[in-house]
């Protein structure tokens, strides 16, 4: 009877398996909450297998995030190299970010878990990520269409903080009768554009 060979395990599959398994419990118990142990329980993996591909438990946890927002962090800074910086281009940077999060209800329940449990480096407010943004925003009041006054980091945190919050709150907002309509997400994104570019034009 000729024996069966097993396949090896494919490294990048296994790899995916604990990302998605890490993220699915990071979503919905934090990460302070969530245990190697655990991780290693749903996707199958042995405990050690996860230290192999990933150094820690953070390691794992910065992946995760990365994935969420490596395409739109991609796409802005392409566009940042190619272009003049405009008011145009903020603003559609900005709607980029709300469609991002108005998408992607998953990164929204990481990112909220993040802000609970106020654990620095679970942060999406990493500095590096953001350091092109705030770059964007300083070019553009460099060129005359931002205040000045307003430090560029504090007008890039002003805005992304509004959308991060209505995202991770805006069910508590449903009932709101001011707030009701055919598409509150459109609503709310056109009066955060009145306020931020009345608010911060030069």
């Amino acid at each position: 009877m000729t024996a069966v060979k097993r396949r090896p395990r494919d490294a990048e599959a296994t790899r995916s398996q604990i990302l998605e398994a890490a993220e699915n419990l990071f979503a919905v118990q934090g990460f302070g909450s969530t245990s190697l142990a655990q991780i290693a329980k749903r996707s199958h993996c042995h405990k050690s297998l996860i230290l192999h591909h990933f150094r820690s438990k953070n390691d794992l946890w910065q992946i995760v995030k990365e994935r969420r927002f490596s395409q739109f962090v991609g796409e802005r800074k392409a566009q940042f190299n190619v272009k003049e910086v405009s008011l145009e281009e903020i603003r559609n940077s900005l709607r980029a970010y709300f469609e991002l999060l108005r998408d992607d209800p998953v990164l929204v329940q990481l990112l909220t878990r993040a802000e609970l449990e106020q654990d620095l480096s679970c942060s999406q407010y990493d500095e590096e990520r953001l350091q092109p943004f705030v770059a964007r925003m300083r070019d553009a009041q460099q060129a005359g269409l931002l205040r000045n006054d307003v430090p560029a980091a504090h007008l890039l945190l002003i805005v992304t903080n509004v959308i991060t919050q209505w995202f991770e709150a805006r069910a508590m907002f449903a009932g709101w009768s001011e707030l009701q309509g055919d598409d509150p997400d459109s609503l709310f994104l056109e009066s955060v554009e009145k306020v931020f570019f009345e608010g911060a034009a030069a």
